[in-house]
């Protein structure tokens, strides 16, 4: 399994005097996985938004993603996203694709610090942003110590042919407590365009307690408990991750 937590992409502004809305939690670290081998991850979200504001995906409701990956050298890896949204209402949509390039640090694992660099081209409809294309760039911080880990993604977003680039950063602190289990911390973070970053109010910030837990050689599970800590922010949110290697 090649890291243990998955958790951040954002739907972008709508304007500039408040934060954008997010879609899936994804914090990414500093691995990938074996040359060659295949991996299946399974993706769902659930969140109660609690406010009438249009935006993310969906607004309240649930959120499934099929994530296919591939390492194609120790230091690279790409993978497919498809996401399919679905509200309380019943109302259900497709969400497009992501595709991610990652290039890390090799030999990850066995390294005190790490970094590397994601860098995500997607596709939406405005279901789930104001702009039909964007990418993210997503850098990546990951230190290790005995059984702590911390890892930062200082994300900037730029939605193609519409508003300026958006600062979305996102923070995870995890311990191992025994040898197949992890608990941590996660703290998603959205300020808004960097040109006119969004007052404190309109700021979108997600504190999760997360774990984590390896089903064998080939399987992990990742699940999540979060919280809004502003108004822009989800007032709920639950996630779940499946991780299959092949």
């Amino acid at each position: 399994m090649r890291r243990f937590a998955l958790a951040l992409a954002c739907c972008l502004a709508a304007a500039p005097a408040s934060a954008a809305v997010f879609d899936e939690f994804e914090v990414f670290d500093g691995r990938v996985s074996e040359p060659g081998q295949p991996e299946l991850n399974l993706h769902f979200n659930l969140g109660r938004r609690g406010r009438l504001e249009e935006g993310g995906a969906p607004r309240n409701g649930a959120l499934f993603t099929t994530e296919i990956g591939i390492a194609t050298a120790p230091w690279h890896q790409v993978a497919l996203y498809l996401p399919v949204a679905r509200e309380f209402s019943g109302d259900a949509f497709g969400g497009g694709f992501k595709l991610r390039n990652t290039i890390v640090t090799p030999g990850a694992d066995t390294r005190p610090f790490a970094f590397g660099l994601d860098i995500e081209l997607r596709h939406q409809s405005y279901r789930f942003t104001s702009a039909d294309w964007g990418i993210t760039l997503r850098p990546i911080i990951d230190i290790r110590t005995g059984p702590w880990q911390l890892i930062l993604n200082p994300a900037v977003e730029f939605p193609l042919g519409r508003e300026g680039p958006i600062f979305a950063p996102a923070l995870r602190g995890v311990r191992q407590v025994a040898e197949r289990a992890w608990v941590g911390l996660e703290h998603f973070m959205d300020f808004g365009r960097i040109d006119g970053p969004a007052k404190s109010a309109g700021q979108a910030h997600q504190l999760f307690l997360t774990t984590d837990f390896r089903l064998g050689e080939k399987v992990g599970l990742h699940l999540g408990v979060g919280h809004g800590l502003t108004h822009a922010s989800d007032r709920w949110a639950g996630k779940v991750i499946l991780y299959i290697d092949f």
